[in-house]
């Protein structure tokens, strides 16, 4: 591209560089997004582009210097930052700098006259004018100019002027203390970065330049490097290349350069400095990049894994720049400074290891050379030691990866020391180590399968492999204070046999999402062969391969299902078979919610998996899984409720109380507690002094607000109910339906304010009180309360496409069809559904609802107008048509 810079002798002539620049931005789009350029010359725009802002700035310098008879040894053009680095995107700063011997009329005209020639195109331009005295004294109290100079690069003017800065930098300003102190402040500008923006490079719409794995944290490495000795950008690529190897030097290369090439594109569509990989952005280019559907991977999934796995490499990479530039130091002093754990220093330890501040090292360089298997002992000691390996280390077993695969499989030891380390107390640690080094997948390659694996979706943080760890984190968490969170689950995993057998099921739980849908099933079959790889007895198989297999049973089953449904909890129990199973899964379930994203445990959902694991224990101890005697057990309920009634000021006789068990049917009282209980008859005995009655509870525990609904049934009351809540930004939880025998609706809803905290504002509750007793009594349409729900800002936000899927199910309760209804969320969802089943003539009588993320399950046992279930196939083909009408045009 020869495109012809627009500026004349007469530097202020009125050129127009606005047009010159988006005609550029034109042509650098076309050749950046030309499949001639491939992705290995991602860089091509970014030179490009820099090189015709140096061709720029260089003609304006030398024009407005001809100008004002401005001295050529008298000032110096010099770039900062990105463009510093050569590496300029297309809409980022600008920043340069004019050094200076002294300020003068024509040097201050110069500036004015380039800055306004430059703000008139639109660039963003970071611009400072300094002498070299005062970038020096600057420099010393300021870490970002500090930084910024490391990055300098001469444009024009005088190069003697470059040099004496250049020599400044490297005797006055990066010395061997300032140095190090530096290094302390960018390892810790880098912690809080990634804090800042998110914590993870596995996040939904990642920050490619400031999030972890990002550009910033390879500037941070080369930053490190260059203070050392105050070297420029360019002398730190040659430093990096005698630090890397030369695989390790091209690999992150392709990755940075793969990074480049997605934020160039970025800029480039939204013509604008933007580095926010958005959901709308990552279906956009994943398109461009030639990624298609395939059987159980989106275009995007496959797009963003590759995504992942270049910042998964760059985040690794960079590491590993700093830990061998550090560890080339005096490893004692400087650990000090960082803060790094320093523990039996000089220690030896079974003859061939040494522990020296807090580094694991080998007493001989040569011992994996002549046994691979240590590799795997090494791990263990570090994690039962609590010291982390050395980086002498880590490379070594970095250069033998590829050659020992096949050893490390087949050796007994190996397994030995693998097993030791998932029975440790620090079994997170090993396995990410593991994962960080490549050495988890020459392991076990199945793992590969699942590396930076992704599900495009907003409740699916982390990639598959990553999530598996974190799970991993989860359940050994248990060990410190998370266990006083959760006693149960803490009892549970330190009674465990051998919680090795658990960490498999854990780690490889979603081992078979590399194989498409039906991930459960297919993982089942991908563990045992790696669990007789590590000498496992085929009980300890059969154990890892149930859990995998059923790793899903519980919170599907919680979540979506009536758990006083005696049939369910029997067919559940029926199919755990035995309480070990039973711990393991409870505890693997635990573990898998909680690693799947901040806030995504509640406890709504962990009261619902407590209270299945519990029914479902009464049942394996009894060991029966028959329904048992229903008239008996109701009888019992009765038998809690008087002891109850006469115990408080209840009141109740004996013919309230016949009456009430008279109106209700058995499952209620199976539904419900004895205090529930009570309470509702004392609901009940309010109603007939009052068209309805409303309450409202919080219940703490469980991080919810319960309001209960008592009123003559009318067709369609639990529709108004959630419209009302609806038109007031209520979250529903669950709902329980109950109808009297003597035509009272007694209607039970779990709810959440709009924040995800209990409703505790009276003024809220009041107007939700008025507005039910308004529709209730026909003086108020639903529809108009309705009407005033606006969709939240939120929603007008791209998100990934969630399709609407309607199942029945007429097998899983005896009494009920249960409608299974997947799509997307969104306010009011719940009364779109039941104003569309009261149009049919359908009565729900229980409701579950489930979010994750932007998707949403309702959950709905309903009966027909006779209450039956819905059986006839074109009744069920009409209401899957009516209820698909209806969602799709909300």
């Amino acid at each position: 591209m020869k495109k012809k810079i627009p500026i004349g002798s007469d530097s202020d002539s009125g050129c127009n560089l606005k047009g010159f620049f988006e005609e550029l931005r034109d042509e650098l789009k076309i050749s950046h997004r030309d499949k001639a350029c491939g992705l290995t010359t991602t860089l091509k725009t970014t030179i490009e582009y820099t090189a015709k802002m140096d061709a720029l700035l260089l003609k304006l310098f030398n024009s407005f210097s001809d100008k004002f008879n401005l001295s050529a040894n008298s000032v110096a053009l010099i770039a900062l930052g990105g463009y510093g680095r050569g590496l300029l995107n297309i809409h980022s700063d600008i920043d340069m700098m004019l050094l200076y011997k002294k300020v003068t009329p024509e040097l201050e005209a110069l500036t004015k006259g380039i800055l306004y020639l430059l703000w008139d195109a639109g660039l963003d331009v970071g611009f400072s004018m300094r002498s070299v005295k005062e970038s020096v004294e600057l420099a010393r109290e300021d870490t970002k100019t500090k930084t910024t100079l490391l990055d300098r690069r001469f444009l024009g003017g005088s190069q003697e002027l470059f040099d004496l800065l250049d020599k400044k930098i490297r005797t006055s300003i990066f010395n061997k203390k300032t140095s190090k102190d530096f290094i302390k402040e960018k390892i810790a500008e880098q912690h809080e970065r990634h804090g800042k923006y998110g914590g993870s490079l596995y996040i939904l719409e990642p920050n490619l330049k400031e999030g972890e794995g990002g550009l910033r944290d390879f500037h941070t490495a080369a930053w490190i490097l260059g203070a050392k000795s105050g070297a420029n950008s360019e002398e730190t690529k040659k430093i990096i290349k005698g630090i890397l190897s030369v695989e390790e030097c091209a690999s992150i290369d392709a990755s940075l350069s793969y990074l480049h090439w997605i934020r160039n594109d970025l800029h480039l569509e939204s013509s604008r400095a933007t580095d926010r990989l958005t959901f709308d952005q990552q279906e956009r280019i994943a398109k461009i990049l030639g990624h298609k559907d395939k059987a159980g991977a989106l275009a995007v999934e496959s797009f963003m894994g590759d995504y992942y796995k270049h910042v998964s490499n760059i985040k690794t990479l960079s590491a590993l720049i700093i830990s061998r530039s550090l560890a080339s130091d005096d490893e004692t002093s400087l650990s000090l400074k960082l803060g790094i754990r320093r523990k039996n220093v000089g220690r030896v330890v079974e003859d061939d290891f040494l522990i020296e501040d807090g580094k694991l090292s080998l007493v001989d360089e040569n011992l994996f050379n002549d046994n691979p298997a240590m590799i795997m002992k090494a791990l263990y000691i570090s994690t039962r030691e609590d010291v982390e390996l050395s980086q002498s280390t880590k490379d070594i077993i970095l250069t033998l990866l590829e050659s020992i695969g096949e050893s490390l499989r087949s050796s007994k030891d190996v397994a030995k020391f693998f097993l030791k380390i998932l029975r440790g107390d620090d079994v997170y640690a090993a396995l990410s180590t593991m994962h960080d080094m490549g050495l988890l997948e020459v392991y076990i390659p199945e793992f590969l399968q699942i590396k930076n694996r992704v599900q495009h979706d907003s409740y699916h943080i982390y990639t598959v492999d990553r999530h598996s760890l974190f799970a991993v984190r989860e359940l050994e968490s248990l060990r410190g204070a998370v266990g006083e969170e959760f006693p149960l689950q803490k009892k549970l995993f330190e009674e465990l046999n051998d919680p090795a057998i658990l960490m498999l099921g854990v780690l490889f739980h979603d081992i078979g999402k590399g194989h498409g849908k039906g991930h459960a099933k297919r993982g089942a079959e991908i563990a045992p062969p790696i669990c007789r790889r590590l000498g496992l007895s085929e009980s300890e198989i059969d154990m890892v391969r149930f859990l995998i297999e059923e790793h899903l049973i519980i919170a599907n089953t919680a979540q979506y299902r009536d758990l006083h449904d005696e049939k369910l909890i029997l067919d559940f129990a029926r199919a755990v078979a035995d309480k070990e199973r039973l711990n393991c899964l409870y505890l693997l379930t635990f573990a898998d919610v909680r690693a799947v994203g901040p806030e995504v445990w509640t406890n709504w959902k962990g009261a619902l998996f407590q209270e299945l694991y519990f029914r479902a224990l009464a049942v394996i101890e009894r060991g029966s899984f028959d329904h048992g005697d229903l008239v008996k057990r109701v009888m019992e309920v009765r038998a809690s409720v008087e002891e109850l009634n006469a115990s408080t000021s209840a009141g109740f006789t004996q013919k309230h109380i016949d009456n009430f068990f008279k109106i209700l049917p058995a499952r209620y009282f199976f539904s419900n507690s004895t205090k529930a209980i009570i309470n509702h008859m004392e609901i009940l005995e309010k109603l007939k002094k009052t068209p309805y009655v409303i309450t409202v509870r919080q219940v703490k525990k469980r991080d919810y607000t319960e309001i209960v609904v008592a009123a003559d049934d009318i067709h369609g009351l639990f529709s108004i109910i959630t419209g009302v809540l609806t038109a007031n930004s209520i979250n529903i939880l669950g709902a329980q339906i109950n109808t009297t025998r003597n035509g009272i609706a007694l209607d039970t809803l779990q709810i959440k304010n709009v924040m995800g905290g209990l409703l505790t504002s009276k003024p809220k509750i009041k107007k939700i009180e008025e507005e039910l007793d308004a529709v209730i009594s026909g003086r108020v349409k639903i529809s108009t309360i309705v009407k005033r729900v606006k969709p939240s800002i939120l929603d007008k936000k791209a998100k990934p496409h969630v399709p609407t899927i309607i199942h029945v199910d007429n097998d899983v309760s005896d009494v009920f069809s249960v409608l299974d209804i997947h799509t997307h969320d969104r306010p009011g969802l719940l009364y779109l559904i039941s104003s569309t089943l009261t149009k049919m003539g359908i009565f729900i009588h229980i409701s579950k609802i489930s979010t994750k993320g932007d998707e949403a399950t309702d959950i709905l046992y309903v009966r027909d107008i006779f209450g039956q279930k819905i059986l006839a196939d074109d009744k069920v083909e009409e209401l899957r048509d009516a209820l698909y009408e209806r969602l799709s045009k909300a």
